[in-house]
């Protein structure tokens, strides 16, 4: 029994001993993305778009800041009727990240129209960003933002209205700081 007893308090020792000297798991790398070649869109734009085969031009109100600690960067759209079909103002929230794994620059975006949306881009080329994706209907989607300076960027997009159909242009536009 005094042997049995022994043995016992030598395990619980042994385990115990073992979980203190159990080494500590290593922190996982926890860096904020580097918004710094888009920090020039801080603070409030106003945008005028050509739309093909649509009357008028729309415009829109753009209020780029920070959000969640830094993570991402966050643009609140706000888009007034510009013509006879569509009748009511288009409010909107984009979000921008870096994907340390994939390498890229990812877009998620929602609005009060029920649209909803996730693109990317491989980073700045010079003065020019390129957006890309993809919808689960297969249609595909392309914006150009190019960065005249500070205060002014223009852009110009393309998509397709069924899978595989051909790229047509869905406007072009210029942004100003205010």
């Amino acid at each position: 029994m005094h042997k049995l007893l022994i043995a016992a308090a030598i395990a619980v020792a042994a385990l115990t001993g073992s979980a203190v000297l159990a080494a500590q798991p290593t922190p996982v790398p926890n860096a904020k993305p580097d918004f710094s070649s888009m920090s020039f869109l801080l603070g409030t734009w106003h945008c005028v778009q050509t739309v093909p085969n649509r009357p008028g031009r729309r415009t829109e109100t753009d209020t780029y800041t920070m959000a969640y600690d830094g993570w991402q960067m966050q643009d609140h759209s706000v888009a007034p009727p510009f013509d006879r079909y569509r009748t009511r103002t288009i409010v909107g929230d984009t979000f921008t990240t870096w994907d340390p794994m994939l390498k890229i620059w990812v877009v998620q975006n929602v609005d009060n129209f029920g649209g909803y949306g996730l693109s990317s881009s491989k980073g700045w080329k010079g003065n020019k960003m390129t957006w890309t994706s993809t919808g689960l209907d297969g249609t595909m989607f392309r914006a150009d933002i190019t960065k005249v300076s500070d205060t002014r960027y223009t852009t110009a997009s393309w998509g397709n209205s069924t899978k595989g159909g051909a790229m047509v242009s869905q406007g072009t536009g210029t942004c100003t700081k205010s």
